[in-house]
């Protein structure tokens, strides 16, 4: 009998984890696996695309080849908006270590350009695309280098009119 009782025990075991889900529910979440290639979570977004997949280690070489591409234009984003870029030190309130991270407020960002802000999964947090944001952050740099490359010919135009009035 007592072998009986432990197999009997083992089997709700088994029964009980296999099916109850970790977190208590139920439903079929789908969860995207983020290098396969396939829009796991249905949500219309592959692999690195998808916001979900902000945080993998996968992600962080993108793929970037053109012809994975449609629609290329030019960004027009650039020194205005990153000007109006407000940075952040801040900590994760579920961060029990009390890390200090760096970077910025999605509400700010989305005020200022929408196409970078998303909304998580389960549709109460905002999530800020920051691969997206070194494209506009290049282009600020890129205005501004021409800025200086103009101010330093006016500098040196100027310090040839000095030496000509000495």
């Amino acid at each position: 009998m007592k072998a009986s009782f432990q197999f009997t025990f083992i089997l709700i075991l088994c029964f009980g984890v296999f099916s109850c889900s970790i977190d208590g529910n139920d439903d079929d979440k789908k969860v995207e696996v983020c290098d396969n290639g396939i829009d796991d979570d249905g949500d219309g977004q592959i692999d690195c695309v998808d916001g979900d997949c902000s945080d993998d280690d996968a992600c962080i070489g993108m793929s970037s080849d053109y012809r994975l591409k449609d629609n290329i234009a030019m960004l027009q984003y650039g020194l205005n908006e990153a000007l109006q870029l407000d940075a952040k030190i801040y900590n994760y309130k579920s961060d029990e270590s009390l890390e200090k991270r760096m970077g910025f407020m999605a509400q700010d960002v989305q005020s200022i350009m929408p196409e970078l802000v998303m909304v998580d999964k389960s549709n109460q947090h905002l999530k800020l695309k920051y691969m997206d944001l070194m494209a506009v952050l290049v282009n600020a740099i890129k205005e501004q280098q021409k800025i200086i490359e103009a101010n330093q010919q006016k500098i040196e135009m100027l310090n040839c009119e000095i030496e000509s009035l000495e």
